[in-house]
């Protein structure tokens, strides 16, 4: 194969990535203009044994943090190392976990709160709202980065160091907020 050759497959590999980033731009866009819209709800939402929603999300968000730093650890194991079959089950797994208990987290902010964002609010609530959306939004690019055929080899850890990061500052701007701010009680 020649340069030119290897130039241009390697352009073509990076194109790929565009409609990919679009996508999750594209939710992550969708669900912050949802987010305005949506009135908050007037509905009493379960607490699970909890003493109000807030500290159900912090709990609930929590858990789904340590199993993000989980899938870090697991991500470099498999990106850098010759991990065993097990850890690549076990990543996977974990991966929808989280994602899994990432939702009703989600839920429980766009109904009680939706996307705030604009003049007179906090600037930890407008962080912690936009980067809401950014995970989902990197969620969604990397789910696709994984499943597209000749996606640059880039993208996945890129896009997995933004759900990464997206996350842990939400986790920083809400649950640890409250522990700091209210305690640990349930």
């Amino acid at each position: 194969m020649s340069q030119q050759t290897s130039v241009l497959t390697a352009t073509r590999r990076n194109l790929i990535a565009l409609p990919i980033l679009l996508t999750g731009a594209a939710v992550a866009v969708v669900l912050g203009v949802a987010g305005t819209h949506y009135f908050p709800g007037t509905e009493q939402l379960p607490v699970w044994g909890f003493s109000e929603p807030q500290t159900f999300k912090a709990y609930l968000g929590s858990l789904v943090l340590l199993l993000v730093i989980g899938q870090l650890l697991t991500a470099v194991w498999i990106y850098c190392f010759h991990a065993p079959r097990s850890v690549h089950i076990y990543h996977r797994l974990s991966g929808a976990l989280a994602f899994l208990l990432s939702l009703p987290v989600a839920f429980y902010c766009l109904y009680t709160f939706g996307f705030q964002f604009g003049h007179g609010m906090p600037p930890r609530v407008v962080a912690h709202s936009i980067s809401g959306v950014v995970f989902y939004g990197a969620f969604a690019s990397k789910m696709l980065s994984l499943r597209i055929s000749g996606a640059p080899r880039w993208l996945l850890p890129v896009l997995g160091g933004l759900v990464l990061t997206s996350f842990v500052l939400v986790w920083t701007l809400a649950a640890f907020w409250w522990f700091r701010t209210y305690g640990f009680e349930r």
